[in-house]
């Protein structure tokens, strides 16, 4: 039949043929026909009609749909996508639909060349509202664990969809996110930064561009350096816009490199080198580490991450390496000609990245490893992918980038040259994660440049692998080698690979080691990978018609020196390769030799140890490698290999190695099942009925433990062969037909071991399905007719490393003929049948027989009917039911939806041997199924009822019906295997822009796997007939069996049969929920199994979404938990607790009501609607009543605590603002819970009211409209939007805000709450509240919740009520649990006050409260609950009338503060600091006037010798400052100036809170504050690089500075009797500033500061202060600074060197500007020659007078070479060769005395000839792991200086070349070439280890 045209053009959406590749292509036209309208219509009904339950059916068949690779028309899908975005923003819609909307979508939207913003647009807003409502409610709103997942899923379709968003979107985006961004809490400015990494569009068309923003991403960029995850976002963004902006029209390239100017690519490699994490520096001689630092994070970056907390959630899950890689490759374009930089035309980019990998070279050594190794070699995979994956793009005919723009051959060869020494460095690393990132870097560059890659690769490795004795270079080598495999064998892509196939598989043969087995998997890999293209022929009897060798050496050049960098003609590499192929003979059996030896000495099988262990992965990959091997070979090969395994088959008996030995026959087998059968078959048969006739397998052992017993081994042995041999035969099967049959009935009869029994029935069923199923009969490198060719394989050498073709792959499948359909049934007549037969038999006389006989015969037939239907799973597509009776409505009770239901089964096209109804074979083959189902129902019951003792025999017939249900054509697991498989060997050849050309068996393989997908989905999704809800309720009782193993086992089958039927909930949910309720007509043990085999079931993930979700029987499974303390049993006990704690886990509120869009379109779908609302009205009336139950079940007072407390818990997950609260629930939470004894019930109690009270007060708001509380948009009526000019007329906001930020509230004042308003930029429209005043008018209370909300108020109206729950609230804690602050407790006093505030009673209750606790000052916990219900009090009076407030604060609550915080303790100071802080956390400045008088109204006194008191008063004002931000500017000016007049306080503890009180008042000065988004876009003066930011264009103030300066100087002038106060004071200051995220309040400090810092370490009397000093200066190397503050830091720095009297700052101060230069390398090449300058200041220092200076001075030199100044090493060369042999030293003389006396200049000399040494020293330790040209004549002018008479010239030297022969040891073979003979002579001395003996 032909394939009919709709399966082509499915197929051509897909790179390959997949549907066209399997043998019933023709077929599969209905299929692609109808399926997907089917799908559509009834999706669009469901969304219609509101059957959302429904409509997720569909949209998983929609799934089904696509993963079985059919194509979606671009029209409709961008219909789809746009349906199920609307659904995923729908307000009210259920999370775990809200989850797979979103999912779908994303997948949908995802490829962009299957949908473009041409075919869709999606509106932005409704997903930020969705995100932003489900992320950050409001405190009080209750929060499910669950939510993160429904959120992730959220998040991710923000990232496909932003794509899609109008083009109008970029400024909305822009002035909806902008107005958040702060840098005051890490919290909000990760969450701005997030949304606008999800939101802002990176396209280069449309209303805002990158062009517009850019340079406000870099300036909000460098507000926070500290933050990895705030780093890697801002990456990721500029890597998209950089990759967006490739194929940009012309004139969108507007700066240096399209919208990227020189400075911000700069930064962002400037910030590479901060991902990077180096260790960076050298430790001064005197031992101090100022300079040591990291160039990454740290803890303190850790921390910062940390804070972020649920914002986190925004961040997009993409590897800061990836991010980074992708911004280099793809701003990588040709240099123009007017760039001085790029006389090649490499481009900026390149060049900048060569800088970056040179400075960086030195990590990527194996000996310098580190947590840095694994960022380094996958940064550098990252790289060499994004470039390869370009180059292919641009080479691409409909690539969208510019000629120009493109990526040029030049450019290639110099990046590959660029990455291939540290990819070859870090090769021989020393974790596998290094080695294996490097290897695919290798790969992808021999992909790119294989001339490049593969000689000087080869170099390394021959060595590797000839000289075994390194194991971890040999393993490495051969990981390397089977990673580039693909590439190195290619004969088009490097026509020299091919002769080094064979001497490279020959060094692999050592490498297979059972003693090392991961040496071994490695060789295996390598054979497996090089072999898998190559087709294994001896080609050299062939006639040579290549080219003439007459004058030709082959030998000659082969042992060439310079082999590997040759380059000969094709042809003649053709003919080399092929004159190699003679070894193939040679090779392959020395590789079987070695597989033998393996078999040989295989450890003991241990079957529960097995799957895990190294042994089992090496015999995988030992079998995978026969495999390959196999189908690659000739026939005169396989001849070879086939006699091989054969005789070592046949001539001994391995019992360790009988499965290994069987999967190497069934390897050689499917090579060729003709001459393998016709060698194995007949031995097997001849020794299994020898072994047979004496007696094996006589012993009845039908255990699964039984151990086999030892005389069977040999029958055992060929069994294994037999039935491995027989699997993979096809058709040949039937050559040996009679003999199979005879030996499978003799074994039937005669085998009653468990293990005889058991592969007995594995030769059924691998009979059965080698004749039944359809299946690939070979995976050669090259299709069957090319195969076969014997003119082409003459010439197969030449298609070594040839991909396959995924779109002709013409695979030759095994499809059964009608005589294999006939034998199977006649096998099916002759053993199973009378298997049936004998099981009905026997449960009719099994009471007359002994129990063992009759297990061992259950068994054994019960083994032939397992292996009979496993083996013919292929037979039909059903059970033989009745198509009538088949069953699928949902779980609903009278009024199943049909019409919105899938009521169908999709089975698809498989190839099911028997689908012809006219074919009498297959009413006869669904008999056999049918007959089957109702046998295995009869032996459920028998054995349930008769023989519940028969474990053995239960298990394998719960197996039977686990497979009989859940099978048809493929086992789950074997199918994960096989996708695991191909998913790892796939990764190995898989390169960007391959367009699947894989090798040719890695596309067969996944053409079956589509074939298996076909038939797994066949298995799912099914309709139930009777049989099968007989079947399930059958497990379902074998589940709670009496005896765990049959328990363990059944329930684990059931679960996954339940998942294959629609709606098989329903028939087990309400039989395993009775089963919790209490049998006292049972025995007690009965009754424990019965329910603990209950609770199991619903531990299950698929019985138990049941439960969860479908309200039919959530109220029952809820009921019955909180009723289960009948059972004592402490394993029930337990069981109950992990259940209850995972519905905590994931429950979720349902939905009563959705806020949907579409609409019905006729009478019928409006009927439909009703039908829908019938069931909602339904569940909302189920949820009432579970309410009403569990309120009823609480009031017992004879409840067990802990279901009493289970029950609390789960009323206070139920309650729903939607529902009103009833009178008796809020009297459970407030008079039971609220004030129970039992922590856990209080807790319960908290949340609970703290949710009643909020649900009442949305109720109120509400006004009746439920569909505002269902979009949470329930408003105070004092919450308004008001335009921003309203508010504040004129230019400048935030100077009015400010203004009137310390006045306090008048009536008609407009209080902003949110810190974050107003900071950065200030939106078009501003939120906030208006005051309450008599006047204002509210809505009266929901009547709905009145009697809820008199309960409450009665409750808190009693003073015992509050004395009882206030005794509570201040018990001290447990001794597990430290006492802390509690913010729930302050939300539910804040709630109570903020409800009652119009019922003085209450209030006068809190008020007696609070003033009784604040007097206990002496005891701890008392404090902590005054502190709660002080912060609560005053945060609840957020919504009082003015005048009560002013009251409150007047008449009592003002001085109570003022003396409770005087009155602090040390123990409690903590808890009073955290109260002010959540009192004034996200609260307008002017409502807390009286609380900063209050704590300000005590002063600062500096003349105090109370020490901890003005701490705590200091401490206070630092917790204000926390918690108001920058609105405390107006407090905080007049307190610097105070602090800073008393900087030198006596005391420490107060010096340490005044130095972080000036950094906190310091980090608050800086607000941008811009009057609106637009100004904040707007380019400023001094912004033309794009990376200037405000913060740091603010210069030092003289007024604040200079004081501080000469307080400083003047204490370092005074000597005796100072402690330097100041100095500490300043030191603190420091140390915070530069320990926060903040920089805006830090950096400017530095360069002012350095100075007066260094002065510090001369002060060496006070050790606090030196320690204290280097801390700081240690943090100050670890700041990043920014661009514009380079030249003043650079300024200060080399001043300090130059002019600093003092060699100890001198020496200190080198190795701060090491980290200084390293982390901002990319900073410093600018037009002011600060490279220059900083390299002639340490060459200075190789003069000075201090040997310690001149040392550190030099090791800082090399590392400045090393990292960037290459051009610079000829001039100093020529310096230090000049002035070391330039320089002459005089004469020295003995005097009298026979002293040493020295001459005038001699000292002069020796200073001048020393630094020669050093300076040249240093370019040699410059360069620890290579030889360039000019070394060899450095080293030997140096070894002519050793003998020079000066003792430090002599150590230096020898010191240098100690440490020359150390870093060169490993290449000192290679390096020895770059040196002529006489160097080599002169330096042997030096370069040869002294010996002991010499």
């Amino acid at each position: 039949m032909p394939v009919p045209v709709s399966v082509i053009e499915d197929d051509r959406q897909h790179t390959m043929a997949y549907a066209q590749s399997l043998p019933y292509a023709a077929a599969l036209g209905p299929e692609t026909e109808t399926w997907l309208p089917d799908i559509v219509d009834h999706l669009f009904l469901c969304i219609r009609v509101g059957d959302y339950t429904g409509g997720g059916m569909w949209v998983k068949q929609l799934i089904s749909y696509m993963d079985l690779k059919h194509a979606l028309p671009r029209a409709l899908r961008a219909q789809l996508a746009a349906a199920l975005y609307d659904l995923a923003v729908t307000p009210g819609m259920e999370y775990p639909l809200v989850e797979l909307w979103a999912t779908v979508c994303a997948r949908l939207i995802k490829n962009k060349k299957k949908l473009s913003p041409d075919d869709l647009t999606l509106p932005w807003k409704p997903l930020y509202d969705t995100i932003d409502r489900c992320a950050f409610p409001k405190a009080r709103q209750k929060t499910s664990l669950s939510d993160q997942s429904y959120l992730l899923s959220l998040t991710r379709l923000a990232e496909y969809a932003q794509r899609y968003f109008a083009a109008e979107a970029g400024q909305e985006i822009l002035d909806v996110v902008l107005p958040r961004y702060t840098t005051h809490s890490v919290h909000d400015m990760i969450v701005a930064q997030g949304y606008l990494g999800l939101f802002l569009p990176t396209s280069t068309t449309g209303s805002v561009t990158p062009q517009l923003y850019l340079p406000l991403i870099f300036s909000l960029w460098s507000t926070s350096t500290r933050s990895s995850s705030h780093d890697s976002q801002f990456m990721d963004l500029v890597s998209r816009i950089a990759r967006d902006q490739l194929a940009a029209a012309d004139g969108y390239w507007t700066n240096d490199v399209g919208v990227f100017t020189k400075e911000q690519i700069n930064v962002v490699f400037t910030c590479a080198v901060r991902m990077m994490c180096l260790p960076v520096g050298s430790k001064s001689n005197d031992g101090t580490n100022t300079g040591t630092a990291n160039t990454g994070y740290g803890v303190a970056g850790y921390k910062v991450d940390m804070k972020a907390i649920n914002a986190a959630v925004l961040q997009r899950k993409s590897s800061k390496c990836l991010s980074l890689a992708k911004f280099i490759i793809c701003t990588m374009t040709p240099g123009q000609n007017d760039d001085e930089n790029n006389e090649h035309g490499y481009g900026y980019v390149l060049a900048q990245l060569g800088e970056l990998i040179q400075a960086v070279e030195l990590y990527f050594h194996p000996s310098n490893h580190g947590t840095w190794s694994y960022i380094l070699t996958t940064f550098i995979r990252f790289l060499s992918y994004g470039f390869l994956k370009r180059w292919r793009e641009e080479q691409e005919p409909d690539c969208e980038t510019p000629a120009h723009r493109r990526l040029t051959p030049a450019m290639r060869r110099h990046f590959v040259e660029m990455i291939r020494p540290v990819a070859f460095l870090s090769m021989f690393g020393k974790d596998h994660h290094t080695v294996a990132a490097s290897e695919v870097t290798i790969r992808f560059l021999a992909w790119l440049e294989p001339d490049l890659i593969f000689p000087s690769l080869l170099e390394r490795v021959y060595p590797s692998l000839e000289t075994l004795t390194e194991t971890h270079r040999t393993t490495s080598a051969l990981s390397i080698i089977a990673d580039v495999s693909l590439p190195l064998l290619a004969r088009d892509h490097y026509p020299s690979g091919g002769r080094h196939l064979l001497p490279l598989l020959h060094l692999a043969i050592p490498g297979i080691d059972m003693n090392d087995p991961i040496k071994t998997i490695t060789a295996l890999m390598f054979i497996t990978n090089a072999i898998m293209t190559v087709p294994v022929y001896d080609l050299t009897m062939e006639p040579d018609d290549d080219v003439a060798m007459e004058d030709v050496d082959p030998m000659a050049i082969m042992t060439d020196e310079n082999e590997f960098h040759q380059k000969l003609p094709r042809a003649l590499e053709d003919q080399l390769c092929k004159m190699t192929t003679g070894q193939f003979e040679e090779w392959l059996a020395k590789f079987l030799r070695r597989i033998f030896t393996i078999l040989e000495n295989m450890p003991q099988h241990d079957r529960k140890k097995q799957g895990n262990s190294m042994e089992a992965g090496l015999t995988q990959i030992m079998l995978h490698s026969c495999e390959i091997v196999f189908s690659q070979l000739s026939d005169a090969m396989f001849d070879i290999a086939l006699r091989l395994i054969a005789d070592f088959a046949t001539e001994q008996v391995l019992p360790n190695a009988v499965r290994a030995l069987g999967s190497l026959c069934e390897a050689i087998t499917a090579a060729n099942p003709v001459k393998a059968g016709k060698r194995f078959i007949p031995i097997c048969c001849e020794q299994i009925q020898s072994e047979l006739e004496h007696g094996a397998s006589s012993t009845m052992t039908h255990a699964a433990s039984a151990t086999p017993i030892q005389s069977d081994a040999t029958l055992h042995w060929y069994q294994h062969i037999l039935f491995s041999v027989v699997s993979s035969m096809g058709d040949a099967w039937l050559l040996h037909r009679s003999e199979l049959v005879a030996i499978g009935q003799m074994m039937v009869t005669h085998c009653k071991t468990r293990r005889g029994m058991m592969w007995t029935g594995k030769f059924l069923r691998y009979s059965l399905k080698t004749l039944l199923c359809t299946f690939p009969l070979e995976y050669r490198s090259l299709p069957p007719q090319d195969w076969e060719d014997s003119a082409k394989m003459a010439r197969s050498h030449q298609t070594w490393g040839q991909p396959g073709d995924p779109a002709h792959l013409d695979i030759q499948w095994h499809v059964p003929n009608d005589q294999e359909k006939n034998v199977a049934l006649e096998l099916l007549d002759s053993f199973l049948h009378p298997a049936m037969d004998r099981l009905r038999t026997l449960m009719s006389t099994s009471q007359n027989a002994s129990s063992n006989e009759i297990t061992n015969d259950f068994c054994r037939q019960l083994a032939v009917v397992r292996n009979c239907l496993m083996g013919s799973l292929m037979m039909v597509a059903d059970d033989g039911e009745d198509k009538t009776t088949l069953n699928a409505f949902p779980d609903e009770d009278d009024n199943d939806i049909s019409e919105t239901y899938p009521t169908r089964s999709t089975m698809v096209e498989c190839g099911y041997a028997f689908n012809d109804e006219n074919d009498a074979r297959t009413a006869k083959a669904r008999q056999i199924r049918a007959r089957i189902g109702d046998l295995l129902h009869e032996l459920a019951v028998f054995f349930t009822s008769e023989r519940e003792n028969d474990v053995e025999s239960i298990k394998i017939l719960i197996k039977i019906i686990s497979t009989y249900m859940t099978q048809r054509g493929v086992d789950k697991s074997w199918l994960d295997r096989v996708r695991s498989g191909y998913a790892y060997s796939k990764n190995l050849f898989k390169a960007p822009g391959d367009k699947k050309r894989y090798p040719r068996s890695l596309l067969v393989l996944r053409a079956y796997i589509l074939h298996l997908q076909r038939l797994k989905h066949n298995a799912s999704r099914r309709l139930r007939a009777p049989i099968h809800d007989t079947l399930l309720k059958d497990l379902l009782q074998l589940s709670i069996s009496s005896y765990s193993e049959i328990r363990k086992v059944a329930q684990s089958a059931l679960e996954s049969s339940a998942r294959c039927y629609i709606s098989s909930r329903r028939v087990l949910t309400p039989d395993i929920l009775a089963m919790l309720e209490p049998r006292p007509d049972l025995d007690e043990m009965a009754a424990k199994q019965r329910m603990k085999g209950a609770l199991y079931l619903l531990k299950q993930k698929w019985i138990q979404r049941g439960c969860f979700e479908n309200w039919r029987h959530v109220p029952t499974f809820i009921l019955s938990m909180c009723k289960a303390h009948h059972s004592d049993d402490l394993s029930i006990q337990e069981l109950i607790r992990k259940l209850f704690l995972e519905y905590m886990g994931q429950f979720y509120q349902c939905s009563f009501k959705v806020l949907a869009k579409a609409q019905p379109r006729n009478d019928a779908e409006v009927a439909l609607q009703q039908r829908v609302l019938g069931q909602l009205t339904r569940r909302r009336a189920a949820h009432e009543q579970l309410m009403h139950d569990l309120v009823i079940l609480l009031q017992n007072d004879k409840m067990h605590w802990r279901f009493a407390t289970m029950a609390a818990n789960f009323l206070e997950l139920l309650i729903r603002a939607d529902q009103p609260p009833t009178r008796e629930m809020a009297n459970i939470f407030v008079r039971l819970c609220l004030v129970s004894e039992l922590p856990a019930m209080r807790r319960i109690g908290i949340s609970g009211v703290i949710q009643l009270l909020l649900f009442i007060k949305q109720r109120t708001f509400a006004q009746g409209n439920h569909d505002l509380i269902i979009m949470r948009a329930v408003r105070n009526p004092l919450k308004q939007t008001r335009p921003l000019a309203s508010i504040f007329p004129g230019n400048d906001p935030t100077r009015q805000f400010l203004a009137a930020a310390d006045k306090p509230v008048t009536a008609d004042s407009f209080l902003i709450e949110d810190p974050t308003t107003g900071f950065f930029a200030w939106p078009k429209e501003v939120t906030g509240y208006a005051v309450m005043t008599d006047t204002t008018e509210l809505p009266k209370m929901d009547g709905a919740s009145q009697e809820a909300f008199d309960a409450l108020l009665e409750a808190f109206s009693s003073e015992a009520h509050w004395q009882k729950m206030m005794d509570y609230m201040s018990q001290e804690a447990m001794q597990k649990q430290e006492e802390r602050f509690s913010s729930a407790n302050v939300r539910l006093y804040a709630s109570i006050v903020a409800m009652f505030h119009e019922h003085p009673q209450v209030m006068a209750c809190a008020r007696a409260q609070l003033e009784r606790l604040c007097a206990l000052t002496d005891q701890k916990h008392m404090q902590r609950a005054a502190s709660e219900l002080m912060a609560g009090l005053i945060r609840g009076t957020k919504h009082w009338p003015m005048d009560k407030v002013d009251a409150l604060w007047r008449d009592w609550l003002q001085a109570l503060v003022t003396n409770t915080l005087a009155n602090a303790t040390p123990d409690t100071q903590s808890y009073w600091s955290t109260f002010l802080r959540c009192s004034s956390s996200r609260r307008d400045p002017r409502r807390l006037v009286p609380l900063v008088q209050a704590v300000l109204s005590t002063g600062f006194d500096a003349t105090s010798d109370a020490a901890f008191s003005e701490a705590s008063k200091l401490m206070f004002i630092h917790a204000l400052i926390m918690g108001i931000k920058w609105r405390f500017q107006p407090w905080g000016t007049p307190l610097l100036s105070d602090y800073v007049s008393h900087l030198d306080h006596p005391y420490k503890q107060v010096r340490e809170v005044l130095g972080r009180n000036i950094n906190d008042i310091m980090q608050i000065q800086w607000v941008p504050g811009f009057a609106s988004v637009a100004l904040a876009l707007q380019p400023r003066e001094g912004d033309r690089d794009g990376v200037h930011s405000t913060p740091f264009n603010i210069d030092a103030s003289d007024a604040f500075v200079q004081p501080i300066l000469r307080a400083l100087e003047a204490e370092r002038q005074q000597e005796a009797d100072n402690n330097h106060a100041t100095s500490k004071s300043v030191l603190c200051w420091l140390r915070d500033a530069l320990s926060t995220w903040h920089v805006a309040g830090s950096l400017r400090w530095i360069p002012v500061f350095l100075p007066s810092v260094f002065n510090m370490l001369e002060l060496s009397d006070d050790q606090d202060l030196q320690q204290t000093t280097t801390r700081v200066l240690h943090k100050m190397a670890q700041t990043n600074v920014p661009l514009c503050m380079i030249p003043r830091v650079v300024d200060q720095l080399l001043e300090i060197l130059t002019t600093s009297p003092n060699w100890h700052i001198r020496v200190r101060t080198l190795p701060l500007l090491q980290v200084f230069y390293f982390k901002h390398l990319f900073l410093l090449n600018g037009s002011d020659n600060h490279v220059g300058r900083i390299m002639d200041a340490v060459g200075g220092l190789l003069l000075d007078h201090r040997l310690e200076v001149r040392h550190m001075a030099s090791t800082t030199l090399g590392g400045l070479v090393r990292c960037s100044e290459r051009d610079a090493i000829d001039t100093l060369r020529t310096r230090y060769t000049t002035l070391l042999l330039d320089t002459k030293l005089p004469k020295r003389h003995r005097n009298d005395q026979g002293k040493w006396v020295e001459p005038q200049g001699y000292q002069d000399a020796l200073l001048r000839k020393h630094a020669g040494v050093l300076g040249l020293a240093c370019l040699v330790n410059a360069f620890p792991y290579e030889v360039p040209d000019w070394m060899p004549t450095v080293l030997c002018d140096l070894a002519n200086c050793m003998s020079v008479p000066a003792a430090e010239i002599q150590s230096t030297i020898r010191t240098t070349f100690s440490d020359f022969r150390r870093t060169h040891s490993d290449t000192w073979h290679e390096d020895m070439a770059k040196f002529d003979e006489n160097q080599l002579s002169l330096l042997s001395d030096m370069l040869i280890s002294p010996s002991y003996y010499a």
